[in-house]
């Protein structure tokens, strides 16, 4: 029992050295980015967002939570497909399904300054967006 106490401690400071080297930034890890939408269908919207990583999109309709894989070459993108939470919102649903389908619709997308915009095939805005 005497030489367990300095076996324990030591397995808990290594734990510990473990842990705090998991939570650092990895400087060659994944492109991450947060954005709210502000226009959807050249509309003004609020509530939606979307969060993404190099391979994975995620964010909020406004009621429900999505995500699904997105794909980023130059400045071609494509998002989809979706799978999203099923909560019932009165008077959100629609809206949701027209951000969820213009998602899946984005083709293309601009970034300036603070601004992102998904466009379709045809060059239209489908939803903008800020940091």
């Amino acid at each position: 029992m005497r030489y367990l106490h300095p076996i324990i401690i030591g397995a808990l400071a290594l734990l510990a050295v473990s842990v705090s080297a998991l939570g650092q930034d990895d400087e060659d890890g994944p492109l991450t980015a947060r954005w709210i939408a502000t226009e959807l269908a050249g509309k003004p919207v609020e509530g939606l967002t979307l969060d993404y990583t190099t391979d994975k999109v995620s964010g909020t309709g406004g009621c429900n939570r999505f995500s699904g894989p997105i794909t980023i070459e130059d400045d071609a993108v494509q998002i989809g497909p979706l799978a999203s939470t099923k909560m019932m919102c009165e008077g959100k649903s629609e809206l949701e399904a027209q951000y969820f389908s213009a998602l899946e619709a984005a083709r293309s997308f601009v970034v300036e300054g603070d601004t992102l915009t998904l466009k379709a095939d045809d060059g239209h805005a489908l939803v903008k967006f800020r940091k």
